[in-house]
């Protein structure tokens, strides 16, 4: 018998970048309820919209056939298999914020039944889903890890933008808190994947393997960061260098960039945090967090010696969104750019045809030109993201040979 043929009703709570496809997928084979805080993000869903990525949801109204969304946790009482997408952020001192992981956990609580299991895949320090999710639910619900209800944890792998490493072409790491919570889990997942699962013999150990992809993610980029000052000084390409390195066989081709986006720039706290807590050292990483967040002052710096040699200079900055070809905006360090540039009295202006412009204006307080601008009212017309749109502009010579790469900065 299949997982799909068992009766399962999942709730997919957070409808966010990781929540959503997993909303769209688990509807093709199961009856699912996807719940996001966010009523107007709700509203929108329903007309089959996702605002964040501007556009139609190519799956959405396919998945409401079978299943409903909705802001209200009463509404899942019915779920007997429930997701958990929320984000985990960092605050202002880069210390983990779990505040919306918790709030789900407080809720959700008060809706658990005898033989229901929550699947986290949240991105968390190792032990932070038996030892702060477990006791929230424990609480409110009034009953035992193991012996009410169980609990799994499978990774996000979800990259954004990316349309060959989708979720249903990448392996999911699978665990649970009993050895039958697992084997419900993994069938589950598997059910809707085209690659097979990867079952972890321990929540623990789940949780780390997502940390180390990424905390390994973001040392690699601080070496060519810093490999790139090094070429910098020898007056030598580093991209060039790169290529030449890359066609060793085992060489990973990693180029500079100013590092964004929920994960790479985020994680590596978590990990830092949980290290200090056990009392252990982790230099490399931390060395690696400081040097890829200097480059964002650095690349600022350059553009600023080359606006500085005009007189009332004017530029515009093409690109917002953390990486390539996507409308996501979280974390992105273009934001800290145009802010130091406007600190320094530059002119400055960006746009960006892939992001939500009101979605940027209520994070950032950053207004981004609304529509396509004359290019010749700029005196420096910077490319901060490899939108395809821009690099085709680029080759059609429409920037009148006033364009500047972001990796002559970097």
């Amino acid at each position: 018998m299949k997982a799909s043929d068992k009766g399962y009703k999942i709730a997919i709570v957070g409808l966010g970048y990781v929540g959503l496809p997993l909303f769209c997928l688990f509807s093709k084979h199961y009856a699912c309820v996807g719940l996001d805080k966010d009523k107007i993000r709700i509203n929108y869903l329903n007309e089959a919209i996702d605002y964040r990525e501007c556009d139609k949801h190519r799956n959405i109204r396919q998945a409401l056939q079978r299943s409903t969304l909705t802001s209200s946790y009463s509404d899942l009482r019915e779920c007997n298999i429930f997701i958990v997408c929320v984000p985990t952020g960092t605050d202002a001192q880069n210390q983990p914020d779990l505040t919306p992981l918790k709030n789900v956990c407080k809720s959700l609580s008060n809706i658990l039944k005898e033989g229901d299991i929550v699947i986290f895949e949240s991105t968390v320090f190792p032990g932070a889903t038996e030892e702060i999710c477990v006791p929230i639910l424990e609480e409110g619900s009034s009953m035992k890890i193991n012996k009410g209800f169980t609990v799994g944890y499978s990774p996000e792998r979800i990259n954004v933008g990316d349309n060959i490493h989708t979720l249903e072409n990448v392996r999911k790491i699978v665990s649970g808190s009993t050895p039958h919570a697992r084997d419900v889990i993994a069938n589950v997942y598997q059910s809707v994947l085209k690659e097979n699962v990867v079952v972890a013999s321990s929540i623990k150990i789940a949780e780390a393997a997502k940390m180390y992809e990424n905390v390994q993610r973001d040392v690699v980029i601080a070496l060519a960061n810093e490999f790139a000052d090094y070429c910098r000084a020898e007056s030598i390409d580093i991209n060039e260098v790169t290529d030449c390195a890359a066609t060793k066989w085992n060489f990973n081709d990693v180029r500079p960039g100013m590092v964004g986006g929920h994960c790479i720039g985020v994680d590596p706290y978590y990990l830092l945090n949980r290290a200090t807590i056990k009392g252990v050292d982790l230099p490399l990483v931390s060395q690696s967090r400081k040097t890829n967040e200097k480059k964002v002052t650095s690349v600022a710096d350059r553009i600023l010696d080359i606006v500085s040699e005009k007189e009332s200079a004017k530029i515009l900055l093409l690109g917002f969104s953390y990486k390539k070809n996507c409308a996501d905006i979280r974390n992105t360090k273009v934001a800290e750019i145009i802010k130091i540039l406007e600190a320094r009295g530059i002119d400055v202006e960006c746009y960006d045809p892939l992001v939500n412009i009101e979605q940027v204006k209520r994070e950032y307080s950053i207004s981004l030109l609304p529509t396509k601008p004359d290019l010749r009212l700029y005196d420096s017309i910077i490319i901060m993201v490899n939108h395809s749109e821009f690099l085709e502009m680029q080759n059609s010579n429409k920037f009148d040979g006033k364009v500047i790469h972001l990796r002559n900065f970097l």
